[in-house]
């Protein structure tokens, strides 16, 4: 209990030192910073979402104990504007998120565009915790796209190696999810491209992308085998996302861009499930089931939620990458088993290939003996010239009917014959005559 208490006590220090936040929505985009104090505003925690209303939104922020750092964490929202004591604040977005320290004497007003999902995740933190935040982050993301670099790197090798389009497709879908994730970190702006050309790449990154997990799924699930209408519907899936994307580009308006997120949602359900059928007849679709799931149902939380407005807590974009980290493992420790049995399979055959060979080689030369009246292992064993006839065409690896074809014989007849020479070879199958054939 005592320990309970404690605990209590320090939530109540950590929310009694937090500073309130509140939001004000201003539709028409009128109000001025004169108009805020008679304003209602509506008080938020980091997360808060109000769908697809575009428009103008004020946030206030109560003054804190300390000189503290504010970080609005969605790009999304542009021509961001901070005021205190009525005179400007000075943003810094080079880090790809627009951020701005903060006084303690007043509070400050923010004023956002939103023309996409109206998102406002944010922290606030003291400037020691920031700089301390933003080396974790960049760190974090180092890691996150080195390791992914490195599996687009493996996959590439593996097509070149194996040319087993499976390998291609899945570095062509990683590259472009990693360009959506890139999006949405701040590259852009850390790179100084402009809003236009990321409005151009951000919704054909997003559309390309969720067309690629379509063909990554079909090709390594074997769709067109087992479910051949899912298949096809991803032509459909494609054609629509041309469609939407196109009508987007022309007119601007984000919702096209919400079409495409929901054509993205019925790929990556339409495979999962898919998946969960095929568990029993194919070994890797438990591995696609077990790997999309968390990263499937995280990715609707975090593009949909917002959207929506069904968001049951607030879905960061690193869980989105840890997520997607997680998958490139199992998706790659199948690849790594797969290669190996791969390789076993092309041992045993190469194994299999040898055995075959030397036994023609050998049964070559017995021919060439018996034809000069030498003793060989036909004469040895006492087989007759159609019984030698047989042997011959068993070891050249022809089936009893392909036996029977060459030789104009029935089948029944060809057993007969294969069943006399098991006998006096003394072997019950064609390899272990093979065997005896090759000692003798």
């Amino acid at each position: 209990m005592r320990y309970k208490f404690l605990f209590l006590i320090l939530i109540f220090f950590h929310l009694a030192e937090a500073q309130e936040v509140s939001i004000f929505y201003d539709r028409g985009g009128e109000l001025t910073l004169l108009d805020l104090p008679y304003e209602t505003f509506e008080s938020i925690e980091s997360g808060y979402s109000n769908g697809l209303k575009y428009g103008t939104y004020w946030l206030q922020i109560e003054p804190g104990a300390e000189k503290s750092v504010f970080q609005l964490q969605n790009n999304h929202i542009i021509g961001v504007e901070a005021f205190q004591d009525f005179m400007d604040i000075d943003i810094d977005d080079s880090a790809g998120f627009a951020h701005f320290e903060m006084e303690t004497q007043t509070p400050v007003y923010v004023k956002m565009e939103v023309s996409k999902e109206a998102y406002f995740p944010f922290s606030i933190q003291s400037e020691q915790e920031f700089d301390t935040q933003t080396i974790r982050s960049v760190v974090g993301l180092g890691a996150f796209y080195g390791f992914a670099l490195l599996v687009l790197l493996l996959n590439l090798g593996l097509y070149l190696t194996t040319r087993d389009l499976t390998f291609w497709y899945y570095s062509l879908f990683l590259a472009f999810i990693l360009l959506v994730f890139a999006h949405r970190d701040g590259f852009m702006e850390i790179l100084g491209i402009s809003i236009t050309v990321k409005n151009v790449t951000e919704p054909f990154s997003l559309a390309i992308g969720g067309l690629l997990c379509a063909v990554f799924a079909a090709n390594s699930l074997k769709l067109d085998k087992y479910y051949p209408f899912i298949s096809l519907s991803y032509y459909g899936a494609a054609v629509i996302c041309a469609l939407l994307l196109t009508l987007y580009y022309t007119f601007g308006d984000y919702e096209f861009v919400v079409g495409i997120y929901f054509v993205c949602l019925y790929i990556f359900l339409s495979a999962w499930v898919s998946s969960i059928l095929l568990i029993k007849k194919l070994r890797f679709a438990y591995i696609f089931c077990i790997a999309y799931f968390f990263m499937m149902v995280t990715a609707i939380l975090f593009y949909l939620g917002p959207i929506l407005d069904f968001q049951f807590f607030e879905i960061k974009h690193s869980y989105l990458k840890l997520t997607a980290f997680v998958e490139m493992i199992v998706i790659n420790m199948a690849i790594i088993y797969r290669m190996r049995n791969l390789r076993l399979k092309q041992k045993k055959m190469r194994l299999e290939m040898d055995r075959y060979l030397s036994q023609i080689t050998f049964l070559s030369e017995e021919l060439e003996k018996n034809n000069l009246g030498v003793e060989n292992v036909f004469t040895k064993f006492d087989l007759s010239s159609r019984e030698s006839e047989v042997l011959e065409l068993i070891a050249e690896g022809k089936t009893n009917g392909e036996i029977a074809e060459h030789l104009f014989i029935s089948i029944n007849t060809v057993k007969f014959h294969v069943k006399n020479i098991y006998e006096k070879l003394e072997v019950s199958n064609r390899r272990e005559a093979s065997q005896v054939l090759q000692s003798s």
